[in-house]
């Protein structure tokens, strides 16, 4: 199930709007989130095997392609598959956790924290890619307090890329010239 903090105005529900950065003025922007959230086993420490990999409706008015959100959400869960510890690693630290006092969860541990910093590098990795910087579209993953999840953060109103975006203005004042030249690389 995905969940998601705006709704639609003809639902009874309250809408959530985060505004990203410190000022407020009128022109701010205005960012929806959507959370995805964990599908396959989960440690002491919240973080997941697997993560939901349904395309969630709000992201569907971006330019953002269900195609490229699977292939994200993929690299994602492969990641955090290959740096899973294995069945054995787990159940040793589990089982012993008693007589230890909780020591023996380190082993699997040091294995889930390189898991899931491979994945945050991999989000550094997928936010850069140029489908989801066009659309504003940030991808982050969140710890809190024996859970975590997948946070996508898009933007509520898509803004419209100017059609020429820089004009040079030449430094003679002859009336001939005065017309705007675009830059050229």
């Amino acid at each position: 199930m995905v969940a998601t903090s705006f709704h639609d105005v003809s639902s009874n529900a309250a809408s959530v709007v985060m505004v990203r950065g410190f000022a407020h003025t009128d022109d701010e922007k205005k960012y929806g989130e959507v959370r995805l959230y964990p599908t396959r086993v989960r440690f002491v420490t919240g973080v997941a095997q697997a993560y939901e990999d349904e395309f969630p409706s709000e992201l569907s008015h971006l330019q953002v392609k269900e195609a490229e959100f699977e292939v994200a959400i993929n690299q994602i869960n492969n990641t955090m598959q290959d740096y899973w510890p294995c069945f054995f690693c787990i159940c040793c630290g589990y089982g012993c956790c008693p007589c230890t006092l909780g020591l023996s969860l380190f082993c699997p541990n040091f294995c889930i924290r390189d898991a899931e910093q491979y994945v945050r590098a991999l989000l550094t990795r997928i936010n850069k890619r140029l489908c989801f910087e066009r659309a504003g579209v940030e991808w982050q993953l969140v710890r809190s307090w024996g859970q975590s999840w997948i946070q996508i953060t898009y933007p509520l109103v898509l803004k419209k890329p100017p059609l020429v975006s820089f004009y040079k203005q030449p430094i003679s004042s002859s009336p001939a010239l005065s017309v705007a030249t675009p830059l050229v690389p």
